[in-house]
């Protein structure tokens, strides 16, 4: 399942207190305060009948990377990801790297979704 524009179109022209926040597959080489990259670390089949998988489950990652408080940020990137039709699964260690400068969030989702039936 590609999650990818299901991402973006959630993602599209984001903005937190007028700011636009960039968000880009895999990596950004760009120089703003705060930004989110997003990868699938798992795909898996699910909901099995008929000795095959009617569903398939896609988990994913949101890197957020902020030089300021970036709490307010996390919880923004939670909500619009879970309004897109993503379950919040879980947040990593909060991780500061100082060659950088940017505080490391990683914030775990995923997404089912059915499969097309075959006739």
């Amino acid at each position: 399942m590609n999650v990818n524009p299901i991402i973006e179109s959630i993602f599209k022209d984001f903005k937190l207190d007028g700011i636009q926040i960039p968000v880009n597959f895999l990596f950004y080489t760009g120089k703003a305060d705060s930004y989110l990259t997003y990868y699938t670390y798992m795909e898996e089949p699910s909901l099995y009948a008929n000795d095959t998988n009617k569903a398939e489950i896609a988990s994913v990652t949101l890197d957020i990377f902020s030089r300021n408080n970036f709490k307010i940020l996390v919880e923004t990137v939670k909500q619009k990801m879970t309004d897109g039709g993503f379950t919040w699964q879980s947040n990593a260690s909060e991780n500061y790297e100082p060659d950088t400068k940017y505080f490391h969030v990683p914030v775990n989702f995923t997404i089912g979704r059915q499969k097309a039936q075959n006739n």
